[in-house]
């Protein structure tokens, strides 16, 4: 049985802060983003960030509680993420487990899994729900938490590091390669002296990367979110046209809003198709040529 150091850090969920004693801790991903990522989510929309948080959150916790519990999960995102944990060998030790060196930083690990039979060593598991799993970005996050984890509990190795990609009905397990203990050092000094870590050619290239992926994740959230808002505009409509029916209203006006019923009616159209089938040339005599503008045509992949 694996038995954690529990920190004496005191995570504050209202604020997302951490206290030891009287003096506040620098979170992990705030740092990274900063220091690493500042362009991650520019002119993405605040109440795009803001669903995808939440739905983010709400997965967190569907995976916690099924954990804890041990209680069948009723999403498919939980019931994904059973799955890969319990198809890779490993039994919950942790939830939200919350590391610290107990001067500069802290942080909550989504996860940490064991395996049976093996006291000393444990995978760190951090939940995503994004659009595309950011694996540069998780490999610098789980391997800070990593340091801070065998900071810790020095009794523990972390030998795996592990994204848990949850979305619908996507459920990815993927590896992570793990920051050389130096890189870690380097970019958590940087911070701490208020420096901006610079790693050279190679950040260059991944930030002209993460631009691009940045305006593909908006477009796929603003996609989802109209996708959203369409559903629950006929659901609602469906439920309103349901309750004048059976109240015999047949207008309802308010200050917002006017909602009529329209009378079942039949309508006339052309056959255009039948009409093409029957009589070509006379079909293309009455073609007419439009032009039309450069477009861009999205397809977005599961």
């Amino acid at each position: 049985m694996i038995e954690l150091v529990k920190s004496p850090v005191v995570f504050i969920e209202d604020t997302h802060t951490y206290l030891y004693g009287d003096k506040i801790l620098m979170g992990i991903t705030g740092m990274i983003s900063r220091q690493l990522f500042p362009d991650k989510y520019t002119n993405i929309p605040e109440f795009v960030l803001k669903r995808a948080a939440e739905r983010g959150s709400l997965v967190h916790s569907q995976c916690q509680f099924a954990d804890v519990t041990g209680f069948e999960p009723e999403s498919i995102e939980a019931k994904n993420y059973i799955d890969l944990r319990t198809n890779a060998g490993y039994y919950p030790v942790a939830n939200e487990y919350t590391v610290s060196d107990l001067e500069y930083f802290a942080s909550n690990i989504d996860c940490v899994w064991g395996k049976e039979g093996v006291d000393n060593s444990v995978a760190i598991v951090d939940i995503k729900t994004t659009s595309k799993l950011d694996e540069e970005y998780l490999s610098w996050q789980l391997s800070i938490y990593a340091d801070l984890f065998e900071r810790q509990n020095p009794h523990i190795k972390v030998t795996d590091l592990f994204g848990a990609w949850l979305r619908g009905d996507i459920g990815k397990l993927v590896p992570v390669k793990r920051k050389t203990p130096a890189e870690v050092a380097r970019l958590l000094e940087c911070e701490i002296a208020g420096k901006k870590y610079n790693d050279g050619t190679e950040l260059v290239s991944q930030k002209s990367m993460i631009v691009a992926q940045r305006v593909v994740d908006m477009i796929i959230e603003s996609k989802e979110l109209a996708a959203y808002y369409k559903e629950q505009e006929k659901t609602m409509t469906t439920t309103l046209h349901k309750a004048m029916t059976e109240h015999g209203v047949k207008s309802w006006d308010t200050e917002l809003m006017k909602a009529t019923i329209v009378p079942a009616s039949t309508s006339t159209t052309f056959d255009t198709t039948r009409f093409k089938a029957d009589h070509p040339e006379l079909y293309k005599q009455y073609l007419k040529e439009t032009e039309k503008g450069e477009s861009l045509r999205i397809t977005i992949r599961k």
